[in-house]
């Protein structure tokens, strides 16, 4: 894999920040609009369905790549693996993570872009992102990293909040699932529980310490949904479990339970509650040390 240079870094952390920000701008400008919200596709490979507004967003993110000069492919969850052009990178994007919530009139949704650099001999993985940016649709400036570089809010370079806000956000379905939230909320009395409905802005707030940990048990985030969010949550500092952690950035693949403890303190609760609940085999799938492995 050929090394980048900083400037080369900041080059690519530009482009997914400019084109965010536009994909934000057209969702807020559409934001309330019934046609938009109406819904257009059901994908076959997990059942989920697509708003009109969802395939428009996508295709202004390629349109802006392609008229950017972008050098490489694109993962969507509407078209699929599109090539760009022949080139080194990987563009992995959800046009807008948390359609129910916009269709809804809830404006906590997001733009996720991240940039993989692909590896020669394997398919490319969460561990090759090296930039991202998580473009919220109304009223906060974009969130981003740079591998190596940190965490950006909009253009000013931020540290996480330390100690974090005692708040625990969190997915689950079913009863089973439930508990691992559960033991953790036993273990650390005086937090309070969220579920908001955008991960990837959710695992951005926990890893700027808005939020001290964000558990996701019900298995059915995919590489699109967190790809730019794990990128943030790893150079914040936080701890990062992703399940599926080799899950290829080629097709949209699902990457299991996700955790994200922003603390020492939170990440020793966290540890605790997924033993006690029996899923202790999550913590050996630390999204950090393969980090650590890849740069070595």
């Amino acid at each position: 894999m050929p090394e980048l240079s900083r400037r080369e870094m900041r080059d690519l952390w530009s482009l997914v920040h400019k084109v965010a920000v536009e994909v934000a701008g057209f969702l807020r400008d559409k934001f309330g609009l019934e046609d938009y919200t109406r819904i257009v596709l059901r994908h076959s490979y997990d059942g989920d369905e697509s708003l009109r507004v969802d395939v428009l967003s996508e295709k202004n993110i390629i349109d802006l790549l392609r008229a950017e000069g972008f050098n490489g492919y694109f993962l969507g969850e509407e078209h699929g693996l599109v090539k760009i052009s022949e080139g080194p990178f990987i563009a992995v994007v959800d046009p807008l993570d948390g359609s129910r919530n916009y269709a809804s009139l809830i404006p906590w949704c997001a733009v996720s872009i991240a940039i993989a650099l692909m590896p020669e001999n394997r398919e490319p993985r969460l561990s090759d992102i090296i930039v991202g940016a998580v473009a919220p649709v109304h009223n906060w400036p974009v969130i981003s990293f740079i591998r190596g570089q940190g965490v950006y809010e909009g253009s000013m370079r931020v540290q996480p909040k330390r100690p974090p806000a005692k708040m625990v956000l969190a997915y689950f379905e079913k009863t089973e699932q439930a508990r691992v939230v559960q033991r953790y909320m036993s273990l650390a009395p005086g937090r309070t529980l969220r579920s908001l409905g955008s991960a990837c802005l959710e695992i951005a707030w926990a890893s700027l310490g808005r939020a001290e940990a964000f558990i996701d048990i019900h298995g059915r985030l995919r590489v699109v949904d967190v790809a730019a969010a794990l990128g943030i949550a790893a150079e914040s500092g936080s701890t990062v479990i992703v399940e599926n952690i080799n899950a290829s950035l080629t097709r949209i693949e699902r990457v299991g339970s996700v955790a994200i403890a922003s603390s020492t303190e939170s990440m020793n609760i966290l540890a605790k509650a997924l033993k006690l609940e029996g899923c202790e085999h999550l913590l050996k799938n630390i999204f950090n040390k393969q980090l650590s492995r890849a740069r070595d």
